[in-house]
Order: structure tokens, then C-alpha cells, then sequence
């Protein structure tokens, strides 16, 4: 039986057969040592009445990804399975988070295994990621009553990161990659004339797409809950013609981008920009930077509003479309300009120089 004092007090913390019990902090040595001995009392009752029941980690785990994977996209939930599968790698796959005793729900989970684990993690943006997606699992559990609040999570702080700047490719480059593509040209003309997100556009049906009315039905997840929503969009007429050439070319009815490999369309391509990329001689960028950059370049054009932009990447507020478009607002540009009117006349005679004696 363990017993012990940090900056926030005394706790203690013991087992029985098998589980962990540990306690949350108490002012005074002896107010700790008591807890233990009632709280060791209490366990040792409720496991001969048999109304003590262990909620482990895995339980929750196994019950949230049942939900995720109805809710959430094949990436999202496989990168939120991995992120358990290495919890329960170094914390244990036995690791009990509460206990239900008749009716009172107990949380038992120590957020100091958390954050060991996190300091496992190789990087301080790793660290954070993981530490958002366990305080998701543990909101969830609360809310299904697999353990009592709080979060465990909210006593950990997240850590200070570098924000890097998003690469967009110049014009130059994205035509070095269009003309390096080959047969996938048509796919990063799709993306770039309908400044659509790749995993929109390898979704996208024949049935989707009129050729009479120009139009084409493009589906996304990026929206509230998680649900999946469409937007009809124009084709302009390069795009008509993109279109056109690969529904006179297709062997089959159904995906626009078909992958003969699989019998049915691409999930994802993840080595084809970055090989794209090396061919054409160019830093590397992805399907993303390509919106980025398609929206940037009508930003640049006259008599083209942010709404319109807003339109066309299907953004429910402005201010996202302005992360989007790397611009400056108005007023910061008038502040900056005012700075021209000062300056400072100081002719080369009067200027100081240090010399060394």
C-alpha cells in the first residue's frame, strides 16, 4: 500500500485483488491514512456482497469505437484506435478507469499514468494529439456513465508547439506537376477547378455529375456531428471538358476516379503527390495545398469577392475561408501604410560611428 505526498497534498493508493484503488489528495497526512483504511474497508464489503464491477479501459475503448466508426471517417477512426492500442500497450490492457458499486460509479483512473504515457510520445505536437483524443474517450465515458466526472485529462496541460506555415505551391510549380502527372492529370485538374478536398473527389459518382446543367454533387463530412452533406456545383467549361473525356473513356458506370487494382474506386492515394512532386522537381506539396492555392489565386482576381471564394470551398463562416486565402485584413494594411509617413532625415556627417581604441 503506497502513501505519499506532492505539491497538492497527500494520497495513497492500494490494490485488491488485482485492481488499483487510488485517491484523490488530501491537506493532512493522517486524513490520507484514514481515507485508505475506510476506502480499503468499503472495496473488501462491496466485493463479498458481489455488487463491485471493474469498467477497464478496453470496455470503454471497445464501446466508443463502436460509435466512431458509425460517426467519424476510416481515417479519423483508425488513427483514434491507434491512439488506444498504444495506451493500452503501456498502461496495461487490464487497466480498470472506475468501478460501479451498487449504484455509486467510482473513477479510479490516475491521470498520472496519462501522462507518463504522453511523455512517451516523440513530439510536443504528438503529445498534444494524443492527449485531445484521450480526453474525447474519457468525455464519452462520462457521458455513458462508464466513469464519474471529471475528465481525468483536464488536470494535464497541453505543450507549447512551433506553428509552421502551410506550404502553397507557386504557379509555376502546380504547372511543373500537372504536366509531370500523366494519366493522373485529369484527377489534380478536378481538384484544382473544383477546389474540392481529395477524399471528395474520390467518392464522386458518374450519377453525380450533369453534363446538361454543368453541375456537379460533391459530398463532405466537415460538417457539424460528423454528418455527411452535398453542394451542387458549377463545372466551368475546362472542367465540362475533363469530365466529358473520362466518361467517353470509363470501363464502368459508377466511380468518376476507378481503381482497376481494387474493382471499385481509390480511398486514398497517399504516395501519388508526393511522387508527383519528384518527378516534376518541385518542393513537395499535397492534394490540400492545391485548394489552398486555387483559392488564393481567385482572391488575386478582380471583381471576385470573399463570399464568392466562400461559395466555392463550401466554408460555413468567412473567417475560415480567410485562413484559406493567407490575406491581410484591411485596417492592419491602412496601420502598416501610415508608417510611411515618418522618417528620419539624418545626413551621413551626423551619423556615429563606434571605433575600437
Amino acid at each position: 500500500m503506497a502513501l505519499w505526498k506532492d505539491i497538492k497534498g497527500w494520497r495513497y493508493e492500494f490494490q485488491y485483488q488485482g485492481v488499483r484503488y487510488p485517491s484523490k489528495h488530501y491537506p493532512l497526512k493522517k486524513e490520507a491514512v484514514a481515507a485508505r483504511a475506510e476506502h480499503k474497508k468499503q472495496v473488501r464489503a462491496e466485493a463479498k456482497q458481489g455488487k463491485q464491477t471493474a469498467i477497464t479501459f478496453l470496455d470503454l475503448a471497445t464501446d466508443y469505437l463502436d460509435f466512431s466508426k458509425r460517426r467519424h471517417v476510416k481515417k479519423t477512426y483508425e488513427y483514434k484506435a491507434m491512439v488506444y492500442r498504444k495506451f493500452l500497450a503501456f498502461a496495461g490492457k487490464d487497466i480498470v478507469i472506475s468501478h460501479k458499486a451498487g449504484n455509486l460509479l467510482q473513477t479510479t483512473i490516475d491521470p498520472a499514468i496519462i501522462e507518463s504515457y504522453l511523455r512517451t510520445r516523440p513530439s510536443n505536437h504528438n503529445y498534444n494529439v494524443h492527449l485531445i483524443e484521450l480526453h474525447v474517450i474519457f468525455n464519452y465515458g462520462i457521458k455513458k456513465k462508464f466513469l464519474a466526472g471529471p475528465n481525468p485529462c483536464e488536470e494535464i496541460e497541453r505543450l507549447p508547439v512551433t506553428q509552421s506555415v502551410k506550404y502553397i505551391p507557386s504557379e509555376e510549380d502546380l504547372l511543373k506537376v500537372m504536366l509531370a502527372a500523366g494519366p493522373d492529370k485529369p484527377l489534380i485538374m478536378v481538384l484544382f477547378h473544383t477546389l474540392a478536398r481529395i477524399d471528395e473527389i474520390l467518392r464522386l459518382r458518374w450519377d453525380e455529375v450533369n453534363f446538361n446543367r454543368s453541375t456537379v454533387r460533391l459530398w463532405t463530412r466537415k460538417r457539424a456531428g460528423g454528418s455527411i452533406a452535398h453542394n451542387i456545383m458549377h463545372i466551368n467549361s475546362d472542367l465540362h471538358a475533363i469530365l466529358w473525356d473520362l466518361w467517353q473513356t470509363k470501363d464502368q458506370d459508377e466511380w468518376v476516379f476507378f481503381n482497376e487494382k481494387t474493382g471499385t474506386r481509390y480511398n486514398r492515394r497517399p504516395k501519388l503527390m508526393p511522387g508527383l512532386c519528384k518527378r516534376a522537381g518541385v518542393k513537395p506539396f499535397g492534394f490540400h495545398a492545391i485548394r489552398h492555392f486555387a483559392a488564393s489565386f481567385l482572391a488575386d482576381q478582380d471583381k471576385i469577392s470573399k463570399k464568392a471564394i466562400s461559395g466555392l470551398l463550401r466554408h460555413k463562416t468567412l473567417s475560415t475561408t480567410e485562413k484559406y486565402l493567407h490575406s491581410i485584413d484591411e485596417s492592419q494594411k491602412h496601420a502598416a501604410d501610415a508608417l510611411k509617413s515618418f522618417s528620419l532625415d539624418i545626413a551621413p556627417e551626423k551619423t556615429t560611428h563606434l571605433t575600437h581604441t
